[in-house]
């Protein structure tokens, strides 16, 4: 019984060590694996995915649109320029005297009309001829404003004169509308009145008229001679649209 009791305790001990071993070589196994997976060689050592593309490089920023909107327009000029002016060889010859005066003065009408003397920033009168022997004499005014409203006004101011023109003896004035510009008008001066009686066109007399473009009126035409209305009307107006091509540059739409 004895030597059966020591043979179990040994076969016992012997039995616990071999666990002891089989668990201590299972984790140096373990330990060397978690070591192996760990470390790796810096030839094998993972490149880094990017998130994201790389960011292209952005294009310049577009004009925005109180870019792209036109620069405010340029303030008109308020003095008269001289390629205003209706040449010698336009407002009659080049043979006739001319006179051009600087300076804000009255508009050239009939002393039979209110005299009007325009609020103008600057003005220029021209007058071609002598007036001798019934001769015609060519007649331009240009004043020049601080603005189209003040234009505006004083051209209804000059066309307002030209309806206050009273009749004197046998003078008769009468008033049309022109075609030419803003608010052309015309004063057709009928010496004898024969138009109370007859056609205007055919009565002897003369003529002048006005328009405005921009901050600018012009008055021009004929004072004296002899010539029937239609006539004279015909190359005033004539004038007229010439006096209005050359105030392009007070318009604010330009040449």
């Amino acid at each position: 019984m004895r030597r059966t009791a020591a043979a179990t305790g040994a076969a016992l001990l012997a039995g616990a060590l071999a666990l002891t071993a089989c668990s201590s070589g299972d984790d140096a196994e373990s330990t060397e694996t978690v070591t192996e997976t760990a470390t790796t060689s810096p030839s094998e050592s993972p490149t880094a995915t990017p998130t994201s593309e790389p960011a292209e490089p952005s294009e310049p920023a577009g004009p925005t649109e109180s870019d792209t909107s036109a620069p405010p327009a340029p303030a008109p000029p308020t003095t008269v320029t001289a390629d205003t002016l209706l040449p010698p060889d336009v407002l009659g010859t080049a043979d006739q005297p001319r006179e051009e005066t600087a300076g804000v003065t009255a508009w050239r009408l009939s002393e039979a009309c209110d005299q009007v003397t325009p609020e103008a920033a600057d003005m220029v009168t021209v007058s071609q001829g002598s007036g001798e022997f019934e001769e015609p004499v060519g007649l331009q005014q240009v004043a020049v404003f601080a603005d189209s409203d003040a234009a505006a006004t004083a051209a209804d101011a000059l066309a307002a004169a030209f309806g206050s023109c009273t009749a004197q003896e046998a003078t008769a004035y009468v008033v049309e509308p022109l075609e030419v510009g803003a608010q052309g008008t015309g004063l057709a001066t009928d010496y004898y009145g024969a138009s109370t009686a007859g056609p205007l066109d055919e009565a002897l007399g003369s003529y002048v008229a006005l328009t405005r473009r921009g901050n600018a009126v012009v008055l021009t035409g004929y004072e004296g001679g002899e010539a029937q209305v239609g006539t004279a009307r015909e190359n005033t107006t004539a004038l007229l649209d010439d006096a209005w091509q050359r105030l392009c540059g007070y318009d604010s739409a330009g040449c």
